[in-house]
């Protein structure tokens, strides 16, 4: 490869490419909350104990985990119009990604409260707290620490699973690599770039996570 050459193919084709990587960014920022968000509230009934709204969780979260991610956004993307609902391609694509990594996220932060012991509870209930107190004040920020590293990790993929709104038209970073692709026919450069870009996107954020890890921790003591 030349690399002058290379360097003078990125300057041309970057600004193309950072605008793609904007609308991947701005698609992860509004799906990675309203994944975790859901994830909550998915596990919330499982956490409580309450056994019809347990069993519709458990089988929501076997069928979005089982299921490939494309397929659910082309069910949302080419189904919703049938009965009635027009929804633009960056909602149906940033929906998708949320539904299916809220059931990811809900199993860690299950496995991470369920990895606080009983004693914990116990401990709490016998100087006369209440459950919900407990919970709040012991369990919870032991459980945060246990899942922040996987909820991260998780996050990531998220990020990484944008790249799917390019198959219904979402011109972000895959996408705007492809079109240029199209344009030069210089597959090999254009992947490189795209995937520098997802690279810096998935450490920053990576980074951004293990140092609030880290000061999470210490703030616990």
């Amino acid at each position: 490869m030349d690399w002058s050459q290379f360097g003078n193919f990125a300057v041309r084709y970057l600004p193309q490419l950072w605008n793609g990587m904007l609308v991947t960014i701005a698609v992860a920022a509004l799906a990675a909350p309203t994944a975790l968000a859901i994830g909550v509230l998915l596990t919330v009934p499982r956490v409580a104990g309450w056994r019809l709204p347990s069993a519709l969780v458990r089988a929501y979260v076997e069928v979005m985990r089982n299921t490939p991610l494309l397929v659910q956004m082309y069910l949302l993307f080419f189904g919703l119009p049938l009965v009635g609902i027009f929804w633009g391609e960056i909602t149906c694509g940033v929906l998708a990604v949320a539904l299916q990594h809220a059931a990811f996220l809900s199993e860690l932060i299950r496995s991470g409260i369920a990895a606080v012991g009983t004693k914990q509870w116990e401990a709490g209930q016998a100087i006369g707290m209440r459950r919900w107190a407990v919970f709040r004040q012991i369990v919870l920020p032991q459980a945060v620490i246990k899942v922040m590293a996987p909820v991260s990790n998780q996050l990531i993929v998220l990020v990484k699973d944008t790249s799917l709104v390019s198959a219904i038209g979402v011109l972000d970073l895959t996408l705007s690599g492809k079109v240029i692709i199209e344009r030069s026919g210089a597959s090999f450069e254009v992947f490189i770039l795209v995937a520098a870009l997802y690279l810096i996107l998935t450490s920053v954020i990576g980074v951004g996570f293990r140092i609030s890890e880290m000061r999470f921790a210490r703030r616990l003591g």
